[in-house]
């Protein structure tokens, strides 16, 4: 049974526990380059966890959920987000890979029962970020981009690496730029929340600039 379509469980509270070891199982059957990518997730998520005063287990429901639609090919990705979720955005129809992020969410909520709402828009909002991002968003969205798997080879996100130790606003920024120039040289198109999320960032570190 496709997990959009499963049973709900009970709220998060006193289940927290049960729900994690479910989500990890759900994880476990991914296919395995994922499956190794969302618990290198887990440890740097537990990393920024520390350093940014966040509750771990609250970041750990958003990262075991952030990729559980991430293997789906296009045109399934597509056609269940046109049932679930209401038709994509342009940008989401050119680039279906984008709506992985919103259908986990949606999973963590049906099948998982999840109700905390800044978990589920961390794992909705990892691809692309958005204006107004909690902390505890920012950490997922910086510990999916810089896992060391991604990190290896690539000097841009080495720095965004040591930028999400001590400004994890400097270091979307410098994610976003190196998004923005990469997508540029691919031929990408740009979601307008990761456009946004720039767009409020610049205009923050610009306030800030003497």
């Amino acid at each position: 049974m496709d997990p959009l379509h499963s049973p709900s469980t009970p709220g998060t509270g006193a289940a927290r526990p049960e729900i994690l070891d479910a989500l990890r199982q759900r994880v476990a059957r991914l296919p395995a380059g994922l499956r190794d990518h969302v618990f290198r997730v887990e440890a740097e998520a537990r990393r920024l966890a520390e350093i940014y005063g966040l509750d771990p287990e609250r970041l750990l429901l958003a990262v075991l959920g952030h990729d559980l639609y991430r293997a789906h090919g296009p045109k399934q990705l597509l056609s269940m987000a046109a049932v679930l979720i209401g038709p994509p955005d342009p940008v989401e129809e050119a680039e279906p890979i984008l709506l992985h992020g919103p259908l986990g969410a949606l999973a963590m909520q049906v099948q998982f029962g999840i109700d905390d709402a800044e978990a589920l828009d961390a794992a909705r909002y990892h691809t692309t970020g958005r204006p107004g991002m909690t902390l505890l968003e920012k950490a997922l969205f910086l510990a999916d981009k810089i896992e060391p798997e991604k990190v290896n080879g690539v000097p841009e996100l080495q720095e965004v690496r040591r930028l999400a130790e001590h400004d994890p606003d400097e270091a979307i920024l410098r994610y976003l730029d190196y998004q923005v120039r990469r997508s540029t040289e691919l031929g990408w198109l740009l979601h307008p929340h990761l456009v946004a999320a720039r767009n409020e960032l610049l205009r923050r570190q610009r306030q800030h600039t003497p």
